[in-house]
C-alpha cells in the first residue's frame, strides 16, 4: 500500500524524499551538536551564575562583618567609659563621624541604649524602628523595604548599648558589584516576605528562560538572589540550531531545481509534442531538447523513429485496404453479373414452356434470383461510403421487379412508405426474400389487388418495423385454408435468420417484424 502511494508521487517529490533520507544523518549530527552545545552553555552559565552569586554574597557578608565589628568597638568604648551624658554624646558623635568617614560615607550609624533610647546617630539615619539584639556577639541583619536599605545591629559586650548600621541601596550595589564578571545579571535581597531589588535585570527574556541562583548572606539571615538568562543565545548557537533546517531546505530547493530544469521540463515538452502528434502529419519532428540527460534525447529520437514506422505501416494498411475494397467490389460485381445471367437463363427457359404452372414456377424462381441480385447491386453501390445497404432503393427496386414479373394481364399495385435507413447485407438478404415471398403470395391470390410496404424506425433504438399489408392475404378473400404450408415455413425460417418474431394479422392481411438497422450516417 505504501509503495503504491509513493509511486503516485511526482518525480520532484520523490527526489526530495531521496535527498532528505540521504542527508538525514548529517542533519542528526547537527542537531546533536546543537543540543550538546546548548547543554554545555547552560551548564557553563549555571556555574558562572552560582560563582557570581556566591562571590557577591561573600563580599556583602564581609562588609557587614567588618562594619558591625567596628561599630561594636565604638559601643564598647562608650559603654565601659565613666563619663557624663554630655561627654558621652560628644564622644558618640565624634566616633560615628570618624566611622562614617572611614567608610566613605556609604553607611548610616546610630547608637542606642538597650532600652531603645537613642544616644546619637548620623544625619542620614532613617530612624525606622529597630529590633533590640538578643545576643551579645551576634550580628542581626534585616531588610527595610520601605526605605530600600539593609539594616544590621551589633550589641556592646557590656550589654547596655548596641549599634545600628544602615546600608543604602547604592552601597549594597557597590558591594555586590564584581568588575571582573561579564555575565549580565540582576540582584535581589530577600528575607521572608521582605524584598529589596539591588540591581534590576535588564536582559531579554526572549533569549531563553530565566536562571535564578541564591546564596546566603550573614549566615543565612538574608538570601541574595541572582537573576540571569539560563542560556545566552548568540549567532553561533542560532546557526547551529537552524543548521538542519537550512540543510534540508537547501537540499529540497537544489533537488527540485535539478529535477525540474534538467528532467521534468524536457519531459513535459516532449509529452506535449507527442500528444499533439497526428499520424496524418507524417513523422514526428522532435525539436532539440536542452537537457544534459542523454536518455531524454534518445527518447525523443525513439519517438521520431516510431512515428516513421507508424506512418509507413499506415501507408501499407491504406494500400491494403484499397486493394481489399477493389477486390470486394469485384466480387460483388461478379456475383451480381452471375445472378443476372442465371435470371436471364431462367427467363429464356420460361419463354419456351407452354404449361402455365411451369411458367409460374420459373417466374417464382426468377423473382428470388432477382431479389438476391438487387441486394448485391445496392451493397456494391454503397461500398465507397461504407454505410451498408440502403433499404429504400432496395425495396423500391424489389417492388419494380415484382410488378415486372407479374402474370400477363395482372395489374397488381405496390405502394411504398419507406423511411431512408441502412442495414447490413446479412439483414438485407432475408428482407429481400421475405418481401418477395409475401408479395408473390398476394399477387397469386389477387392479381388485381394491391400491397403496401412500410418501413418505420423505432425511436430510441437502432431498429425499424417492416410490414407488408394486402387484402389478398386476409381470410375474407375465399382462402379460409390460409397460406400454403411451404410459405409459412419460409416465413418462419426468414424471421429466425433475422433474430426476430413475425407478427401476422389475418384480419387486415398484415405481416410485420422488427429488423436491425445501422445508425444514421453523418454527412461529411
Amino acid at each position: 500500500m505504501t509503495s503504491l502511494s509513493i509511486s503516485r508521487l511526482s518525480t520532484g517529490l520523490k527526489m526530495l524524499l531521496i535527498l532528505t533520507v540521504a542527508l538525514l544523518p548529517l542533519g542528526l549530527i547537527a542537531v546533536f551538536a546543537s543540543i550538546e552545545s546548548a547543554q554545555t552553555a547552560r551548564l557553563r552559565r549555571n556555574d558562572d551564575a552560582r560563582v557570581t552569586a556566591t562571590e557577591a554574597a561573600r563580599q556583602l557578608s564581609l562588609a557587614i562583618g567588618r562594619t558591625s565589628l567596628d561599630l561594636r568597638a565604638v559601643t564598647a568604648q562608650l559603654d565601659f567609659a565613666q563619663m557624663t551624658a554630655a561627654t558621652r554624646l560628644a564622644r558618640c558623635r565624634g566616633a560615628l563621624s570618624d566611622l562614617r568617614a572611614a567608610r566613605n560615607g556609604r553607611y548610616e550609624f546610630a547608637v542606642l541604649t538597650i532600652s531603645g533610647r537613642p544616644v546619637c546617630a548620623s544625619p542620614g539615619f532613617s530612624g525606622v524602628a529597630r529590633v533590640i539584639p538578643q545576643q551579645l556577639f551576634a550580628t542581626e541583619v534585616r531588610l527595610l523595604p520601605t526605605v530600600q536599605r539593609l539594616q544590621f545591629e551589633a550589641r556592646s559586650p557590656g550589654g547596655s548599648l548596641y549599634g545600628v548600621v544602615e546600608a543604602p541601596l547604592a552601597t549594597i550595589a557597590d558591594l555586590t558589584a564584581l568588575p571582573g564578571r561579564t555575565i549580565r545579571h540582576g540582584i535581589v535581597l530577600r528575607q521572608d516576605a521582605a524584598r529589596v531589588v539591588v540591581r534590576p535585570y535588564t536582559g531579554h527574556a526572549a533569549l531563553g528562560p530565566r536562571l535564578r541562583v541564591t546564596s546566603p548572606v550573614a549566615n543565612g539571615q538574608v538570601m541574595l538572589e541572582l537573576v540571569t538568562n539560563a542560556v545566552p543565545v548568540g549567532v553561533i548557537e542560532l546557526l547551529l540550531a537552524f543548521l538542519p533546517i537550512l540543510m534540508w531546505s537547501a537540499a529540497a530547493i537544489i533537488g527540485w531545481l535539478v529535477v525540474d530544469r534538467l528532467m521534468i521540463r524536457p519531459l513535459l515538452r516532449l509529452q506535449r509534442i507527442v500528444a499533439d502528434y497526428r499520424p496524418e502529419d507524417g513523422p514526428l519532428a522532435v525539436p532539440h531538447l536542452t537537457t544534459p540527460a542523454r536518455e531524454i534525447r534518445d527518447l525523443g529520437a525513439a519517438f521520431t523513429l516510431l512515428t516513421e514506422r507508424v506512418a509507413l505501416h499506415e501507408a501499407e494498411l491504406a494500400e491494403g485496404l484499397l486493394r481489399q475494397t477493389k477486390l470486394t467490389r469485384e466480387v460483388h460485381h461478379r456475383v451480381k453479373n452471375n445472378l443476372q445471367v442465371v435470371a436471364s437463363l431462367i427467363n429464356i427457359h420460361a419463354r419456351g414452356v407452354e404449361d402455365p404452372d411451369v411458367a409460374a414456377a420459373y417466374a417464382s424462381i426468377q423473382r428470388r434470383v432477382d431479389a438476391l441480385a438487387v441486394v448485391h447491386r445496392n451493397h456494391f453501390a454503397e461500398m465507397e461510403a461504407s454505410r451498408g445497404v440502403a433499404l429504400r432503393p432496395l425495396i423500391g427496386e424489389l417492388a419494380a421487379n415484382l410488378r415486372a414479373t407479374a402474370a400477363p394481364g395482372a395489374q397488381f399495385g405496390i405502394t411504398l412508405d419507406v423511411t431512408p435507413a441502412y442495414c447490413t447485407q446479412d439483414v438485407a438478404v432475408p428482407v429481400a426474400f421475405l418481401i418477395t415471398e409475401i408479395v408473390e403470395v398476394a399477387m397469386i391470390a389477387e392479381p388485381r389487388g394491391k400491397a403496401v410496404i412500410r418501413l418505420s424506425p423505432i425511436a430510441g433504438v437502432d431498429r425499424a418495423t417492416l410490414s407488408v399489408t394486402s387484402m389478398a392475404l386476409t381470410d375474407t378473400m375465399g382462402h379460409s385454408e390460409g397460406p400454403p404450408e411451404r410459405f409459412l415455413r419460409v416465413m418462419e425460417g426468414l424471421s429466425r435468420q433475422l433474430r426476430t418474431k413475425l407478427s401476422v394479422d389475418p384480419a387486415v392481411g398484415s405481416y410485420a417484424l422488427d429488423i436491425s438497422i445501422l445508425p444514421e450516417p453523418t454527412e461529411p
